[in-house]
């Protein structure tokens, strides 16, 4: 076979009409077909602008081309977030869509970590893979709505009951603007996944079946990302090992009003590791137990109660009361409302805790084990004989009656501000030892410091006070009691 040649013709005419035809197309029509390219490749809009000067041009500067923001949890986490974050800024001020395919569901709070503070511009939200969800966003919330509560339930269950609820969902029907996320875990996320957060509310949840062990470090970590934290709640882990807890850093939130402990045996390690200057509401509830609760500490007040009180859960008292001593000793927090739910503390831990808690105002606690000594403590007392026999003021049964009427009175009273007080089922407590207490300090507040005395006091199902005790104090401070 023989080959045969023709001229060309290269002149500069003849060589522009072999270009490709796209190459003429005008920059919009390009943006659609490139914002078509890029719903079909997470990473399209990269590709593109490698092409040519042009292209890149009309790729940097084009939002639409940004839109959507497909991501997954294949690649490491640093290559997903910086990738989200270059989507968001390319794409503003229009809205996007993300779509998420996850291997592992414990991922989905890390890959959306950086598109939260951009909430409003969201389009649709589509995740598939080990968890299936697809929802527009703009059609289910408003631009006034606002994304302040995160909840995380933790299970070792990788597919837990409440899982079918939705990502996002309208906190309550009283709050028609306030947006809540639902992540579920089988464990936290390590602190270095997470960009910063800006929710004000978080609750962390340990579901059956438990996972493994505490991780009190991936705790703390979430709440270093979650600087603006006003309330916390944390709900489980009820394991009597507490592992690396004396490692802890020690986690700053000046923002955080309310905090609730609820089912852990991590409270000593949480309370002891959080700097909460502006705390003025603590509810610890069920964190009694009666195993021994470990590694051992050997902080100052970690010896043995001087008054050698009877507790049914030792254990969990001092980890309770070193807690709530270490948080108080570091913030010194203007705690108004104290409530204790099964939640008991030692003798020792409820002295330093009234002494020091001098801004509350509600003082609520189920089922303690406190004895007469701990509440003779809300007694008026004399500073100057406790001064001289700390032992002997503090306990003391006598009667102040007559320095209670003195026109200058010497005495002071621990919690001077409490208003509401509140006994449940205190089965320790006798009933002339509640009554001498309430009848000396109304007494007392009553004339002299009026404005900060009890306004309410409820004794309920405390076996030791009877029918006779109940009738007097009905008569001495009236419609004020209460019993249920």
């Amino acid at each position: 076979m023989g080959f045969s040649t023709f001229p060309v013709d290269a002149s500069s005419s003849h060589l522009r009409s072999l270009i490709s035809p796209v190459g003429n197309l005008p920059a919009e029509l390009l943006i659609e077909i490139f914002a078509f390219c890029a719903a079909e490749d997470c990473l399209a809009p990269l590709t593109l602008g490698a092409i040519c000067r042009f292209w890149k041009s009309v790729v940097d500067e084009s939002p639409r081309v940004w839109q959507v923001a497909v991501l997954d949890d294949k690649r490491s986490m640093a290559a997903s977030q910086s990738q989200a974050r270059l989507w968001i800024g390319r794409s503003a001020p229009l809205q996007f869509d993300v779509k998420l395919n996850v291997e592992d569901a414990d991922n989905v709070l890390p890959l959306l970590a950086p598109f939260l503070p951009v909430f409003h511009r969201w389009r649709q939200l589509t995740i598939t893979g080990a968890r299936q969800e697809s929802v527009c966003l703009s059609d289910a919330f408003s631009r006034l709505d606002t994304l302040n509560d995160l909840s995380i339930s933790v299970s070792g269950n990788e597919h837990p009951d409440d899982a079918c609820r939705p990502t996002f969902e309208a906190y309550s029907p009283l709050w028609p603007n306030r947006i809540a996320m639902n992540i579920w875990l089988t464990q936290l996320p390590r602190a270095e996944l997470l960009t910063p957060l800006q929710f004000t509310s978080l609750s962390i949840t340990d579901q059956p079946p438990h996972s493994t062990r505490p991780d009190a470090a991936a705790i703390f970590g979430l709440l270093e990302s979650c600087p603006q934290l006003e309330s916390f709640t944390l709900s489980g882990w009820m394991d009597a090992e507490v592992y690396g807890s004396h490692v802890l850093p020690v986690v700053s939130l000046p923002r955080l009003h309310t905090m609730n402990i609820r089912r852990t045996t991590l409270a000593r390690v949480l309370l002891s590791n959080i700097n909460a200057p502006a705390l003025s509401k603590l509810y610890l509830a069920y964190l009694n137990n009666s195993h021994r609760i470990s590694p051992e500490f050997s902080e100052r007040g970690d010896s043995e109660d001087e008054a050698q009180d009877y507790s049914q859960s030792p254990w969990s008292d001092q980890a309770t009361g070193m807690g709530l001593r270490n948080l108080i000793a570091r913030c010194n927090p203007p705690i108004k409302s104290l409530e204790m739910d099964y939640s008991d503390m030692r003798t020792k831990d409820f002295i330093y805790v009234f002494e020091h808690l001098t801004e509350l105002e509600d003082f609520l606690i189920t089922a303690s084990d406190m004895s007469n000594t701990v509440i003779r403590l809300l007694k008026p007392y004399d500073e100057a004989a406790l001064a001289a026999n700390p032992h002997a003021a503090s306990t003391s049964e006598g009667s102040h009656d007559d320095l209670c009427l003195s026109p200058a009175p010497s005495l002071s009273v621990r919690l001077p501000h409490l208003r509401n007080f509140e006994l449940y089922n205190c089965h320790r407590i006798s009933g002339d030892a509640i009554v001498e207490t309430l009848m000396h300090r109304v007494k007392y507040t009553d004339r002299f410091t009026p404005k900060d005395t009890l306004e309410e006091v409820v004794i309920s199902d405390c076996e030791q006070c009877g029918l006779q005790h109940q009738d007097v104090l009905i008569k001495e401070i009236g419609s004020r009691f209460r019993t249920y």
